[in-house]
């Protein structure tokens, strides 16, 4: 098992994107030594030193103990740590976030949200965002919010549609909402702000591609 648990450690240190500096810093543990244990270099690893690298790595301790095979499984949670909902649609007349509509939960690392704030993810439709380097079938994370200043990327429900759409927000000087794409091909959504169907639903974070 010991065995197992050094080659874990070494591709949780490796898969973290952290330098060693920085790992240092997060664990306490000495540049020197982590770069051991990032080589392979020690296969006997201290169990509070695992701890530690798990914390630090944002990885199981029980994934890096071999005790189970899921890198973000937590047995005192009945979802994963750092994870969002991931939704098909969102009852966009109201505005709303429906449960039933939760196809799975995503587990985002720790440097791209903040633990006082909510978020939720989406899956990117069609190519109106390439030139913000969204691309289809993206995994888009947003930050629930109804405030966006103009030119973030947000998450919108219009109409009376079960999808919600992923544009560009602009507020001109005399009140009138625009929602831009990001591609020459489609025509900018002029938003009616009497229209109470209109909703913005989140703020853009990150994304995460869908293209190895």
């Amino acid at each position: 098992m010991q065995d197992n648990a050094s080659e874990r450690v070494k591709i949780a240190i490796d898969q973290s994107g952290y330098s060693f500096v920085e790992l240092q810093k997060r664990t306490g543990i000495p540049q020197a030594t982590i770069q051991r244990y990032a080589v392979g270099k020690t296969t006997k690893i201290p169990t509070d030193a695992i701890k530690k690298i798990a914390k630090a790595t944002n990885v199981s301790p029980a994934y890096l103990f071999d005790i189970c095979d899921d890198p973000h499984y937590y047995p005192d949670s009945n979802k994963k740590k750092n994870s969002i909902p991931l939704y098909s649609s969102l009852c966009c007349g109201k505005g709303l976030f429906i449960n039933d509509n939760i196809e799975d939960y995503i587990a985002v690392p720790d440097r791209y949200i903040n633990s006082n704030k909510e978020y939720f993810a989406n899956i990117a439709k069609g190519d109106s965002m390439i030139g913000k380097g969204i691309n289809d079938g993206d995994t888009l994370i947003f930050e629930k919010t109804n405030i966006l200043e103009s030119g973030q990327i947000g998450s919108f429900c219009i109409n009376d549609g079960n999808d919600c759409v992923c544009k560009i927000f602009r507020k001109l000087n005399n009140g009138i909402i625009v929602l831009e794409s990001a591609n020459q091909k489609y025509d900018p959504i002029i938003i009616d702000v009497t229209n109470e169907c209109f909703r913005v639903i989140g703020k853009l974070v990150c994304k995460f591609s869908s293209v190895e």
